[in-house]
């Protein structure tokens, strides 16, 4: 029986894609002159961003870009980040049903954090794992074993929803049931590769499921 839901955030809760692709194409122009491929960009979501950014800058003070990347969403956070369809509804469904609800991101706690009070989301999440709270990143499964074990429930009574090749072999990773949100431009493919059962068109298609 599933009694426990766990999301990624970016990607799955929040439309955050084009803040990102924005940030990387600043950063690609400031220290690559340009040089970018969107596609493989678009490849790392779900990747912590130090990972990404020591890889791909790795000529340069990593601290520095990081920087960069920062200050260019300093005030587009709020204005270009929104929350998918019926994610409100979704998220208040389960909390009305007794579903232990948690998140396992790759982002780092502050945003995520903020970004859940700025949508006021965060009174229902019991427990948020981000970047900074693991040693292994997905997929290994360490994120959603942290996230279970705060939320006292089992592998094989959760799901874990997310959108990222990353998410799903976390999920797979952990023993847990995954589901992939159906809204990106690789979904299909996702899907197909993972033969993922669940694939949610909105985001109030996972109420069928539990």
């Amino acid at each position: 029986m599933i009694d426990t839901v766990i999301f990624d955030f970016d990607g799955t809760l929040a439309d955050t894609n084009n803040l990102i692709i924005n940030s990387f194409k600043h950063i690609y122009n400031k220290y690559h002159a340009g040089k970018w491929d969107e596609e493989y960009v678009l490849s790392t979501f779900g990747e912590p961003l130090v990972l990404t950014l020591k890889r791909d800058f790795s000529g340069f003070p990593y601290e520095e870009v990081l920087a960069s990347y920062r200050e260019y969403q300093v005030g587009r956070f709020e204005k270009e980040v929104t929350l998918y369809d019926t994610v409100i509804e979704t998220v208040k469904y389960l909390n009305n049903k007794n579903i232990k609800i948690g998140i396992a991101t790759s982002r780092i706690k502050s945003s995520t954090l903020i970004a859940l009070k700025n949508f006021d989301l965060d009174k229902y999440f019991q427990v948020v794992i981000s970047a900074e709270d693991v040693v292994s990143h997905k997929p290994d499964k360490e994120p959603l074993i942290k996230a279970i074990r705060g939320l006292n429930s089992s592998s094989e009574n959760t799901l874990y929803v997310g959108d990222s090749k990353f998410d799903m072999e976390c999920a797979f990773n952990a023993e847990v049931t995954p589901v992939l949100v159906g809204w990106q431009k690789n979904s299909g493919e996702l899907a197909e590769k993972y033969k993922i059962r669940h694939v949610l068109s909105k985001m109030w298609d996972l109420t069928k499921i539990i």
